[in-house]
């Protein structure tokens, strides 16, 4: 009784494995914990001193947080002398948001590379803000 069990068993085993879901071109995906994140790329910008990020890459970013997508944003403002400062924005599904500030050619700033974890990000005139932030932290390029 036990062998036909088992045996049984065994055959279930094998026909379940012959069934797959698979996508419209016909292969089987992977795994969902070994698929790549999609990640929503709300745009990079070159911006001069008297732009600031269009409204539509801001809430693009704020509704992607908002729904525990995985988005990117980058930006890059000259300061006052003209010296480039990037700043690129990036949440995960959890809603934690980095903010990556590359001030490595301004000739007058501090010349490093920052993260900031904050939350909270709302659309503000030309720029994004948040609601907490952490202390900037250096980090090595």
């Amino acid at each position: 009784m036990v062998g036909k069990r088992v045996l049984g068993l065994v055959l279930m085993s094998v026909a379940l494995a012959g069934c797959a879901v698979t996508d419209a071109s016909g292969d089987v995906p992977a795994p969902a914990d070994t698929r790549p994140s999609v990640v929503t790329d709300c745009g990079t910008f070159d911006l001069d001193q008297r732009q600031g990020l269009p409204d539509s890459a801001m809430r693009c970013f704020v509704d992607a947080v908002a729904a525990g997508r995985s988005v990117h944003l980058k930006e890059t403002r000259p300061t006052v002398e003209g010296d480039p400062i990037t700043v690129i924005y990036r949440a995960d599904a959890q809603r934690r948001v980095d903010v990556i500030t590359d001030s490595r050619q301004d000739r007058f700033g501090t010349r490093i590379i920052s993260r900031q974890t904050c939350t909270g990000p709302v659309p503000a005139p030309g720029q994004l803000s948040f609601t907490h932030c952490s202390e900037p932290t250096p980090i090595k390029d």
